[in-house]
């Protein structure tokens, strides 16, 4: 034991259905397809986009459950400690971004009263060929700016929930604003074209920049399980496993495929026969395993691959 020495770890990332908002009164299939989108943004805009690693550095995979697992296998990361690791999870989920960074106050134009000098400042958005979270933020703020111009206070209130706490006076007056004209151009187009916010009002920059705070970050904002990152000597599932609560197999997956991915169809363990066998539901199920749709109660028959599923999943038993 005495001569046993760390070598190194994987730098990897968890996504299950207990990281994304929403998911969790999903049903399972949905719950997947959920999970799968959320991994996909998190491998385009934050692995192989902000962080910058190539595909072949990457093994992505479907850990049989209710998510995906990503290992990072670079050379530069194998030796990462837990807490430098902490702060790779701290950059994809947004923790402590500074919206004074993002949209840095600085001088607009000077005016001269006599001998009193008085400098206007302004928040500057960042530039469309910026990158990482600047980049991410100005298109958030591009969106935000388009619903503020064209939906109804009840859709707003809707899509961007820190606005339940925001009079409907205050979202009329900041959709007025925006929507205003100066020099034939809407507001909200000059603010991107000028690329800073001085041609709002000091309330109406406050309100803006809340909401890019409040909604639009915590939008784009990767989701990961930070505990397994972070942790250099934890046990991951094994490609070609099988998960114990699911039967369906730990599978490996490329970029390519991971699109198309369907976990109820691709895995299932062909292993597993199309044999009958009788079981007893537990309540009325209604799913669709290997193309084939279930709608099952009380007791019936299945094949041995969809007998598996049910009982792993505690949905069904073998005597009724």
């Amino acid at each position: 034991m005495e001569e046993k020495s760390w070598l190194g770890a994987d730098l990897i990332f968890d996504l299950d259905a207990d990281h994304i908002r929403g998911a969790g009164g999903l049903s399972y299939p949905d719950m997947l397809a959920q999970v799968k989108k959320e991994f996909i943004r998190l491998v385009d805009d934050f692995l192989l986009g902000d962080l910058g690693f190539g595909e072949s550095e990457l093994r992505l995979v479907f850990s049989g459950g209710r998510g995906y697992h990503a290992h990072v296998s670079a050379e530069e990361v194998l030796q990462l400690r837990s807490h430098e690791r902490r702060e790779i999870v701290d950059y994809i989920t947004g923790t402590d971004l500074d919206i004074d960074w993002v949209f840095e106050e600085r001088a607009s134009f000077e005016k001269r009263f006599g001998d009193r000098q008085v400098v206007q400042k302004a928040r500057i958005v960042p530039s469309a060929s910026s990158g990482g979270w600047r980049l991410r933020m100005r298109e958030g703020l591009e969106g935000l700016l388009g619903d503020l111009r064209s939906l109804d206070i009840a859709e707003i209130k809707e899509r961007y929930p820190s606005t339940i706490e925001v009079s409907d006076n205050r979202l009329v007056s900041l959709g007025e604003a925006v929507r205003s004209n100066k020099g034939g151009k809407d507001v909200g187009d000059l603010i991107l074209e000028k690329g800073n916010l001085e041609d709002l009002a000091p309330r109406d920059q406050a309100l803006l920049l809340a909401l890019v705070e409040q909604d639009i970050k915590t939008g784009m904002a990767g989701q990961v399980d930070e505990p397994v990152t972070s942790d250099i000597k934890r046990l991951i599932r094994m490609p070609g496993s099988l998960h114990g609560k699911t039967s369906l197999r730990v599978t490996e997956l490329t970029r390519s495929q991971l699109e198309g991915f369907d976990p109820l169809r691709d895995a299932i363990p062909w292993a597993f026969s199309d044999d009958p066998i009788t079981i007893f539901m537990d309540e009325r199920q209604d799913i669709k395993l290997r193309g084939e749709r279930f709608v099952l109660e009380d007791e019936c028959e299945v094949p041995a691959y969809a007998a598996m599923f049910f009982l792993c999943r505690r949905q069904a038993r073998l005597e009724g």
